[in-house]
């Protein structure tokens, strides 16, 4: 047996093996609860030191003089038994193991088990030092009766004759002993009916990072990097399917963008640049099955499944070397295909070391996930966290619109480009999307490839727009989406009327500067470049015949002839003349000294 005596922080630990059998115990004085941990079937009880006598007998339980409900630990003096307020009486030296020793006993009652015994303590002599430190007790004995209750409403004596033997008694912890983790339950236990000594942390509805998935039982190692964005309603995560489970989109890595506006999952392998829509299964991390046909996006606290069970404080435990606060909880309802009991155990890292990133998280920094059943067990490493909105960029769907799903807009601003829109040219592009929801109604998951030139006169925005969804999604009220051409005719409204307007931040972004755009500019082209990976329906085959062809060869001659002499016409005619030519695309800014 190993104990342990903190009294300034007001905890204690004992530590017992015994024929195989490992058991823990922790005294809590400041939340006046005992933990009893069993190794063997790794279970955790708890119960109030203020009304177990069975468990403050060792270390002693007093009220508080000004704070009954606060209780205290026995001192040094008072958990051995042996000083203090005690009467011992100095019985000369003797040996015990080999040690010249001091010999101490006592009389003691002990009311809390009415028990009556005879105590012998047994100290090394000065002078008698040993490789820890000198004067340290190295045995005691207590004989004595001890009085139970009986069925008759009496009492009943039983006899006690007990030796404890000490070995490395320290008064201090050793340097490589970390104190913390004696007086805190282990990761992975779970204490039902434990007091929760600090809140869990409140997620944001933003944030983004990359989390390394690994499977001890598998071993595997998988990398997952996510986006999420409650108030977008949008959600993305790249990775690498694991070539164990089933592959339903070969083994490329993937990028899938959730949209929950409409129901609808976006996967693209930009390898093979292919993309599949499908709607949004009910069993993906960020969803949550309304009924068998319909979902919803979860909220941040079910993202990181802290809803629907409540999570305790374990204290503070290391994970990748970092220090950390640490919570764990129990569910019964994960996997969602077959929910089976799991322990979920989130690492959150400690002020200190939060600072030293430079950024400030309303959340808290996680560092690590550990999730485990009886059959399965996983460890999530989070890095790179980031609680800054995402970029409606980052939700880019183009690749899986066919170029008869698209549509190009340009419009031209009067503006100088360097003073205006060069200072923040991603924020710029930003309030052109934003400018342009407002005006057509279009989702901003469909505005996307948004590039800026100018001139030495104008800013040109050139913006393409995309089509609907191709399928119907699973969200309980899709949002309407308008079509292209309908988007096309209240731009057109918008810019003509003068109403288009973009705030631009100058010098203060709570005193923008509206840039308009310049009425009668707006022009729209169909998507021009055709993906690789669409392939238009072929046209229908013609036949012709030997004599059909012989006439299609000659007429074929003497169309080309006549482009050709009406070509060189009109260029003598234009030039000839003037002896110069000016090129209309030339680029003003260009200086060809």
């Amino acid at each position: 047996m190993s104990e342990y005596y903190d009294y300034p922080n007001q905890r204690a630990a004992v530590f017992e093996d015994e024929l195989g059998f490992h058991a823990q115990g922790i005294y809590s004085y400041n939340t006046n609860e005992f933990f009893f941990l069993e190794d063997q079937l790794q279970q955790c009880t708890v119960s109030q030191l203020s009304s177990d006598k069975s468990d403050n007998w060792l270390f002693g339980y007093n009220t508080g003089s000004t704070n009954p409900n606060a209780p205290k630990m026995y001192s040094a003096y008072g958990a051995l038994h042996f000083g203090g307020n005690q009467t011992e009486q100095y019985m000369g030296t003797t040996t015990v193991r080999g040690m010249l020793v001091d010999k101490w006993q006592s009389c003691l009652y002990w009311p809390n088990m009415d028990a009556t015994m005879t105590v012998n303590w047994y100290f090394t002599v000065d002078g008698w030092d040993t490789a820890i430190q000198s004067r340290v007790p190295v045995r005691a004995t207590v004989v004595g009766k001890i009085y139970e209750p009986n069925f008759s409403n009496g009492r009943t004596p039983r006899a006690i004759n007990h030796t404890y033997e000490f070995a490395e008694f320290r008064g201090q912890f050793p340097d490589y002993v970390d104190p913390t983790h004696l007086f805190e339950t282990p990761s992975g236990y779970v204490c039902p009916g434990r007091k929760n000594t600090k809140p869990l942390p409140t997620p944001s509805n933003y944030f983004r990072f990359t989390s390394e998935i690994l499977d001890p039982n598998q071993k595997t190692i998988g990398f997952i990097k996510e986006w999420y964005d409650y108030n977008m309603s949008l959600v993305r995560y790249d990775y690498k399917p694991n070539p164990i489970n089933v592959v339903n989109f070969g083994l490329d890595t993937l990028s899938e963008v959730h949209d929950w506006n409409e129901g609808v999952a976006y996967r693209m392998d930009k390898l093979r640049g292919n993309c599949s829509v499908t709607p949004i299964a009910g069993s993906d991390f960020d969803a949550h099955s309304l009924d068998a046909t319909t979902v919803r996006i979860r909220t941040a606290k079910e993202f990181f499944y802290f809803d629907k069970t409540q999570y305790a404080y374990e204290g503070v435990k290391k994970a990748r070397g970092i220090d950390c606060n640490v919570w764990i909880a129990t569910r019964n309802d994960w996997p969602s295909t077959g929910p089976v009991n799991s322990t979920w155990e989130w690492y959150f890292a400690v002020n200190d070391w939060i600072q030293s990133t430079g950024h400030t998280y309303d959340f808290g920094m996680p560092i690590q996930m550990r999730l485990t059943t009886s059959d399965l067990s996983f460890i999530y490493n989070i890095y790179d966290y980031d609680e800054e909105q995402p970029s409606i960029f980052d939700f880019d769907i183009s690749s899986c619109f066919n170029y008869t799903q698209k549509q190009d807009f340009t419009f031209k601003i009067n503006a100088d480009y360097h003073t205006t829109v060069a200072k923040n040219l991603q924020l710029f592009k930003y309030e052109v999307l934003l400018t342009v929801h407002k005006w057509t109604n279009l989702s901003p998951l469909r505005i996307q490839n948004i590039q800026v030139d100018y001139d030495t006169t104008s800013v040109i925005v050139r913006v393409t727009a995309l089509g609907g969804s191709p399928i119907q999604g699973d969200v309980p009220n899709p949002k309407a989406q308008v079509d292209l051409n309908q988007a096309a005719t209240m731009l057109n409204d918008a810019i003509n009327k003068g109403s288009f307007q973009i705030p631009v931040d100058v010098t203060n972004i709570q005193n923008p500067i509206f840039l308009t755009a310049v009425p009668y500019t707006l022009s729209s082209s169909q998507y021009q470049s055709v993906p690789e990976y669409y392939v238009a329906p072929p046209p229908a085959k013609t036949t012709y015949s030997a004599g059909q062809m012989a006439g299609l060869g000659i007429g074929m001659l003497v169309l080309a002839f006549a482009l050709v002499f009406v070509a060189l016409t009109v260029y003598f005619k234009k030039f000839h003349a003037t002896g110069s030519m000016q090129s209309s695309v030339e680029n003003p800014t260009y200086s060809k000294e």
